[in-house]
């Protein structure tokens, strides 16, 4: 049995942008990093399982952030993953109220964290917020959606690449009645109105 290749940064956001050998590009990245980044979160109050959960959050959060191309590349891959454990570690402890010293000294490590980073990870929450939300409409209003909003295509593109549409007009017109859709959804749950909107405001 051969051994496991070994891949570069640069070679790695290669394979993650271009969609190529993303498998042997994920299994290097989880033998290389995951040691380094479970142990961050067993040292910070989290246990064996918290770890993993999110160690695999941050793998989805960086392959979300290099595929939509914000990724800078300012700092390694390994200090880039760092970060975003720290962000979503922080972000999970204050979702469950925790008040522990280790808590408290994340608060005064909050502000050390790079703005880049926590601002590409409320993109990605944003996104996976919209995800959750278009997938009760259907399979057809979600495609529809996210073409337009997440892939920005014209009415026409999506006219050209999407079967069952006759024409522009038929396609926005579904479009309302998607859009109709959400937002009767939504109508009674003030807080998730305001985060969709951010959402769909910042989502790229």
């Amino acid at each position: 049995m051969g051994k496991e290749p070994v891949f570069s940064d640069k070679e790695v956001l290669t394979a993650i942008q271009s969609r190529q050998n993303m498998d042997a590009v994920l299994r290097f990245m989880y033998k290389d990093y995951f040691g380094l980044l479970e142990y961050y979160v067993k040292q910070n109050g989290g246990n064996e399982e918290d770890a993993a959960d999110m160690v695999q959050e941050t793998f989805i959060a960086f392959v979300d952030i290099v595929q939509q191309d914000k990724f800078r590349g300012d700092s390694s891959i390994k200090s880039f993953l760092y970060s975003i454990i720290r962000n979503i570690w922080f972000t999970e402890l204050r979702k469950r109220g925790s008040s522990d010293r280790r808590n408290t000294q994340f608060e005064k490590q909050k502000d050390v964290v790079a703005d880049p980073v926590a601002k590409q990870l409320v993109a990605h929450e944003n996104k996976q917020l919209i995800f959750q939300v278009f997938n009760r409409l259907g399979i057809k209003c979600k495609e529809l959606l996210l073409l337009v909003y997440y892939e920005d295509y014209s009415m026409k593109e999506i006219l050209e690449q999407v079967p069952g549409y006759e024409n522009e007009q038929v396609l926005r017109n579904k479009k309302y009645k998607c859009m109709k859709q959400l937002l009767q959804m939504i109508d009674t749950d003030e807080n998730l109105r305001i985060n969709i909107k951010n959402a769909l405001q910042n989502g790229q």
